[in-house]
């Protein structure tokens, strides 16, 4: 028996990890989608977290949400992060995941992280994606438009807020002859914009998964644009994106070790 613990590559310190992590999302609606995408994330977070009990969840569909807490949280009595994989904070993450913690009865345990969607380097990864798609229009990117396609909602401005914030950082980052943004839930909408501009065009979806808005009602607006037009595909789909969310959960991680260590006063 000995032997065989020692084939399994852990020794006795490393059996319980120091913390926990549940990559939380919607979950993708329609058709055949799997939650591939989070789920891929959280595969390769856990690769590069092996101190991190690391799972993904969906609040609506397969994985569920409360089946990843609670798996995360019997292998740890470290605490347990939750990192939305939500482009906005808004009504999901601001209210229906706390509830959910609260319902599961490990709230206490738990710290709620910043979204996707507000990540630091998030702009210059879009950007350089963007670039790159840039040559399926024959055009250099200098003159090319760039148009950024969130969500947008009717009743909320996070989605809106959040996506301008982003096509704030591209100006600056500069690389375009222009920087646009088109919703899908509200004004501007996508199908005004799209066709607004004749100059060629590399379209960016602001969403986290191949869901209908990114694996249909995007492309079929692209279909509609008469010029050389590109479509990256959802932000949430880039390979990038992995290491982004594995350096958030490692830092937060970092904090809670400090926090536990610093004398109580």
């Amino acid at each position: 028996m000995a032997n065989a613990t020692r084939d399994t590559g852990h020794d006795a310190s490393r059996v319980s990890p120091r913390a926990a992590a549940v990559i939380v999302a919607h979950g993708e609606r329609g058709g055949a989608f799997s939650n591939a995408i989070v789920k891929g994330h959280a595969t390769q977070a856990a690769a590069v977290l092996p101190d991190v009990a690391v799972a993904a969840g969906v609040l609506s569909g397969e994985p569920p949400f409360e089946e990843a807490l609670a798996d995360v949280a019997a292998r740890t009595s470290g605490p347990i992060l939750l990192y939305p994989f939500f482009m906005a904070p808004g009504y999901f993450v601001n209210v229906k995941i706390p509830k959910r913690l609260a319902d599961a009865g490990v709230a206490s345990r738990c710290r709620v992280l910043p979204v996707l969607g507000l990540e630091g380097p998030l702009p210059v990864v879009i950007r350089d994606h963007a670039m790159r798609a840039s040559a399926e229009t024959g055009a250099a990117p200098a003159a090319c438009r760039l148009l950024l396609v969130g969500h947008g909602s009717k009743v909320a401005r996070a989605s809106a807020e959040a996506t301008e914030a982003v096509a704030a950082c591209l100006r600056e980052l500069g690389g375009f002859a222009s920087v646009a943004t088109a919703f899908l839930e509200e004004a501007p909408f996508l199908d005004d914009v799209i066709v607004a501009d004749a100059r060629p065009t590399v379209v960016v979806g602001f969403f986290n998964g191949d869901g209908l808005h990114a694996a249909e009602d995007v492309p079929q607006a692209v279909a509609s644009f008469e010029g050389p037009i590109a479509y990256t595909g959802p932000v949430g789909a880039f390979p990038e994106v992995s290491a982004l969310i594995a350096r958030s959960i490692a830092a937060a991680v970092a904090a809670c070790d400090d926090a536990a260590a610093t004398p109580q006063t």
